[in-house]
């Protein structure tokens, strides 16, 4: 019987050796002189660097540690990968030669600054704060991932650490990874944070290919014997055409919800679409976001992963320490690393592990800090320096800017990780960290999306509308997925607080302004029906699903995947109908010209 083995010198070099050298490559070539270098790096970042960025921000710690679960579970498969690869080219080519002219036919810092061109600066305001709402709980969920994860490799260190300070080994574990992502993100901005990931991105490479090398030496016909378990098994299914929308792994979920959500994740939320505003010409952009498409094959390799321990654990025994572990967490990759892993390479699996969890939240925290200081701080700034009579010259005011957005990196680098830690009993409510990771940021990236597209559209009107459909797409998202007592307690007050709110906000000013009345008493019945819907929604809003051969079904709510294709649409269309007129001409969605 095996041990659950702690790190020896070795293994803490080789860790301790990929921290280092990544936070000299970010020192070294991170922007800091201005907002420009800072969170463009200066317009001057490589391709392939950008692109190398990207996937090593999709390629996180959910990917490396949740996905090997999933195919490595009791009835575990690929299907899961459907919702993470297909659709996922066309959603790229479609950011490719649509959103990216648009972005580079002006300097903006955010798809949101185009949304407040158009629509107005409420609207764009709405659209930050949607984006920093969702961010949060999307990047908590890794950060609580990686906590897991190290309370598995430093269960002893951890342990002597917390009988000493009286703090969880979560707390602790989620005060590491904080501490690294707020450091690369501070050292340099953006330049920073792209240049680290592809360091990182490297280490995660070698480190999948470890460990496929490492268990198929251990087994009899190496990775022959490694596909033949995954057919045998089933667990290189990869397809399944059930047509239930209440069931997350289907073709049609991946081909319909999933290319509609993925252009929401890498061509409107900030977090991806920051590294494409970094390249040097929409050419660029486009290399970078279609070469960025190599995540799929890394994706398909960790899901290898899986099926190579499954097959690995039918020859050899697993730990008592390790069966502990395995029972309640997504933990299969880590303790194996810790059972049979020689030294060094044990230290460079976990080492590619917290790269991939790093990476993703350098990204978070740069995007959720110039999201903020550009819709918030800065206009705040702004008014009191001009009510105090304050004028500084151009300079100072860059200075005055790169400060306050370092500042708010180490904010929200503690803010996540203390949602991190609240997260664990919302956690539960999933079948894995994958689920939970998955499913977070769909509650506004829908509403995103819709804002971007009422931007582009020729129709005379302006934001008015977006800044209640917006926030109200994620209510109706959330109808969608939670049912219960505690949901049709919380839903019908806030339908009505909704409505109050709009009679005194917006149809008693509209009408005391002179728009005329049978318009004031349309604009007041879509939102009731709006809010009617999602109180209907949120108590019978489930789907029946009876598995095939199986007398016991049970009803689902709305699958994760389609979070996104219906915040968007309830936001668009609500977005649209309670919009205010606005003449034509003060439309701006001509991309020329195109700097390439």
């Amino acid at each position: 019987m095996p041990e659950l083995n702690s790190f020896d010198a070795l293994d803490w070099s080789v860790v301790a050796g990929v921290l280092l050298l990544t936070t000299v490559v970010g020192a070294v070539l991170g922007r800091r002189g201005s907002m420009r270098d800072y969170f463009l790096g200066g317009r001057d970042v490589p391709w392939w660097v950008v692109s190398g960025s990207i996937v090593a921000t999709e390629i996180s710690a959910v990917t490396m540690v949740a996905i090997p679960w999933v195919v490595f579970r009791p009835g575990g498969d690929m299907r899961s990968l459907q919702v993470l690869v297909i659709g996922s080219i066309l959603a790229r080519l479609a950011i490719a030669w649509k959103l990216v002219p648009i972005y580079f036919a002006r300097e903006v810092y955010s798809p949101y600054d185009v949304i407040g061109e158009r629509l107005g600066e409420p609207a764009r305001r709405t659209a930050s704060a949607l984006f920093v709402a969702g961010n949060i709980l999307g990047q908590s969920a890794r950060v609580y991932l990686m906590a897991l994860v190290l309370e598995v490799v430093l269960h002893g260190e951890l342990a002597a650490l917390s009988a000493q300070s009286g703090l969880s080994s979560l707390v602790l574990s989620v005060g590491v990874v904080s501490v690294f992502a707020i450091l690369w993100t501070w050292i340099g901005g953006v330049a920073a944070v792209a240049w680290t990931d592809f360091i990182l991105l490297l280490v995660v490479l070698v480190t999948v290919v470890a460990t496929l090398t490492v268990i198929a030496g251990g087994l009899d016909l190496g990775f022959e014997r490694i596909w033949r378990v995954g057919i045998d098994s089933q667990r290189l299914r990869f397809f399944d055409f059930d047509t239930n929308p209440g069931r997350a792994y289907t073709f049609w979920a991946a081909l319909l919800a999933s290319s509609f959500g993925n252009v929401a994740a890498y061509g409107v939320d900030q977090m991806t679409a920051q590294r494409l505003l970094c390249c040097r010409t929409a050419r660029d952009a486009r290399k970078a976001i279609i070469g960025s498409s190599v995540a799929m094959v890394i994706t398909f390799l960790v899901a290898l992963v899986g099926v190579g321990l499954f097959a690995w654990y039918e020859r050899h025994p697993m730990s008592l320490a390790g069966q502990e572990l395995i029972t309640t967490d997504d933990r299969i990759v880590p303790v194996f690393a810790l059972e049979y892993m020689p030294a060094g390479l044990r230290g460079l699996v976990i080492a590619g592990i917290v790269a991939a969890a790093i990476s993703t939240l350098t990204s978070a925290l740069s995007a959720l800090s110039q999201t903020s200081l550009s819709a918030a701080w800065l206009p705040l700034v702004r008014r009191i320096r001009a009510w105090r009579g304050i004028v500084l010259d151009a300079a100072a005011q860059e200075r005055s800017a790169v400060r306050a957005a370092r500042a708010l990196v180490l904010f929200f680098g503690l803010l996540l990780g203390a949602i991190g830690i609240a997260l664990q009993p919302v956690a539960l409510k999933y079948g894995s960290v994958l689920d939970l990771a998955l499913s977070l940021p769909g509650y506004t990236q829908g509403a995103l999306l819709a804002g971007i597209l009422l931007a582009l559209t020729r129709a005379p009107i302006d934001g008015s509308g977006y800044v209640w459909s917006a926030p109200l797409s994620a209510l109706w998202v959330y109808c969608c997925a939670w049912h219960g007592p505690r949901t049709d307690l919380m839903v019908p007050p806030i339908a009505v607080a909704v409505g109050v709110a709009w009679l005194f906000l917006r149809s008693w000013p509209d009408w005391r302004a002179g728009v005329p009345l049978s318009r004031v008493l349309l604009q007041a019945s879509y939102l009731i029906g709006a809010l009617a819907l999602c109180v209907w929604v949120s108590r019978h809003g489930e789907f029946w699903w009876q598995p095939i051969q199986s007398d016991a079904g049970r009803w689902l709510p709305l699958a994760f995947p389609w979070y996104v294709p219906a915040g968007c649409v309830f936001a668009f269309a609500l977005g649209h109908v309670l919009a205010r007129s606005e003449p034509l001409a003060t439309a701006n969605t001509d991309p020329r010209p195109i700097r390439s």
